[in-house]
C-alpha cells in the first residue's frame, strides 16, 4: 500500500451528461431458450431538469419470437462498487434515488409475436429536490410461461418446454440531473497498490469514488516521472460511468517503464474544469 496525497486542480460546473446501456441476463440453467423479449432503443435516459418539473418518456419492449411473450416491469435502486459488488435495493431506499418520483404503466405486458409495446413513464421532480444526479432503474423482465406469474397458460401457442429456461432482464437507468450546473463534483482515491503479474507485467490499481453530487464519466490516466524528469505515459484507464456514492476500480498496465522509483500523477478528468488527481511515489 502507498500513502496518498490528494489534490484538487480545478472544479467548476460539470459538463454534458452521458448515457449508459446496462444489460443484465440471468441464466437459470443449462437448457436455455432464446431470449423472450428485448428492449429496443435507448437503454439509459439522462434528463436535465429543475425542481418542480414533470418529465415523460417511454421504453419499447419487443418480441422477436413467433409466440406470445410476457414481461413484468418494476423498479430497483442501483449502486455499484469498486470491489465488483452491485446493489439492487428496494426502490426509494438509497440516498439519491428518484424512484419515488416515477410512475409507469403497465406493470405487466403481453407482447404479440413479432410485435412491440410501449411502457410509458412520468417523473414528477419535487419542488424540494436538491441539485445533482438522482437515479433508479426500470427493470423489464421476461415472464417464463411455466411460472406462476404467466397468464398464457396451456392456451399459449408453441410447445411447453421441460427443464430450465433463460430469463432475460433489462435494467433501464432513469437519471434526473437537477440543476446540475450548480451541483458539486467530488472524487476520492483509495486502495492504491502495485501488482506484479506472473508474465512480468506491472499493474497499477486504484479505486475511484464519486463523493460529489453529480454523475460523471471521467477520463482517467496516469503519468510517471523519474528522478531526471523523464516522463512515461500517459497510461489510460477505462472511462466508467460514476454516480454519487458509487466507485470503480482502475487497473492500469505500466508498459515499457524501466525498473526504478517514480513520481506518479493519477488524474480523473470529468470535463468542464472538474479535474481531480493524486500523487504517489512508486518503485517498480
Amino acid at each position: 500500500m502507498f500513502p496518498v496525497r490528494f489534490f484538487r486542480l480545478r472544479v467548476r460546473a460539470w459538463g454534458p451528461m452521458f448515457c449508459l446501456v446496462l444489460y443484465l441476463s440471468l441464466l437459470l440453467g443449462s437448457f436455455a431458450a432464446s431470449a423472450q423479449i428485448t428492449v429496443r432503443g435507448q437503454l439509459a435516459h439522462d434528463l436535465e431538469t429543475v425542481p418542480g418539473a414533470t418529465l415523460t418518456g417511454s421504453v419499447t419492449i419487443a418480441n422477436d419470437t413467433n409466440e406470445l411473450q410476457q414481461a413484468r416491469i418494476y423498479q430497483r435502486d442501483y449502486l455499484f462498487f469498486a470491489d465488483g459488488t452491485n446493489a439492487y435495493d428496494d426502490p426509494g431506499t438509497t440516498a439519491r434515488s428518484n424512484a419515488p418520483w416515477i410512475s409507469f404503466s403497465p406493470e405487466q405486458a403481453t407482447v404479440p409475436p413479432g410485435g412491440s409495446m410501449t411502457v410509458s413513464y412520468q417523473i414528477n421532480v419535487p419542488d424540494t429536490a436538491g441539485a445533482g444526479s438522482w437515479w433508479s432503474m426500470l427493470m423489464v423482465e421476461a415472464i417464463d410461461r411455466e411460472s406462476a406469474e404467466s397468464t398464457l397458460g396451456e392456451d399459449a401457442p408453441g410447445d411447453r418446454e421441460v427443464g430450465f429456461r433463460q430469463v432475460t432482464r433489462y435494467g433501464v437507468q432513469l437519471a434526473t440531473h437537477v440543476s446540475s450546473a450548480s451541483a458539486e463534483p467530488g472524487v476520492e482515491l483509495e486502495n492504491v497498490r502495485l501488482q506484479a503479474l506472473e508474465d512480468g507485467r506491472t499493474v497499477f490499481q486504484i479505486d475511484v469514488l464519486n463523493v460529489g453530487q453529480v454523475m460523471m464519466r471521467p477520463d482517467v490516466y496516469m503519468r510517471l516521472f523519474d528522478a531526471e524528469g523523464q516522463e512515461y505515459g500517459p497510461f489510460p484507464g477505462v472511462q466508467y460511468r460514476l454516480y454519487p456514492n458509487t466507485s470503480t476500480r482502475q487497473r492500469i498496465e505500466l508498459d515499457g517503464v524501466p525498473a526504478g522509483t517514480y513520481q506518479a500523477v493519477f488524474v480523473v478528468d470529468a470535463g468542464s474544469d472538474a479535474v481531480f488527481g493524486g500523487q504517489f511515489e512508486l518503485t517498480l
